[in-house]
């Protein structure tokens, strides 16, 4: 099993928190504590990790997300769409 694939699995049994209004989510894993041993920054995220375990996923921006995610996309549709 690869790291992303790991991550997912990790994230299935997480809680989700949404904050209604500034669309932020946060998905914490639901029994772990503790100060992060690595934080993981990007734009409108942040990931923290104990160990290979991760504590939390902080989505602040979710839009800043959605065009992360489609700029792969992007370059595999026709042009003109």
């Amino acid at each position: 099993m690869d790291f992303s694939q790991q991550l997912t699995e990790q994230i299935k049994g997480m809680e989700r928190l949404i904050d209604a209004e500034s669309g932020a989510i946060l998905f914490r894993h639901p029994s772990l504590r503790g100060i992060p041993d690595l934080v993981v920054e990007g734009d409108g995220y942040q990931l923290e990790f104990i160990g290979s375990t991760l504590l939390c996923l902080d989505i602040q921006d979710p839009v800043a997300i959605a065009r992360l995610l489609a700029e792969p996309v992007k370059s595999q549709l026709p042009v003109g769409v």
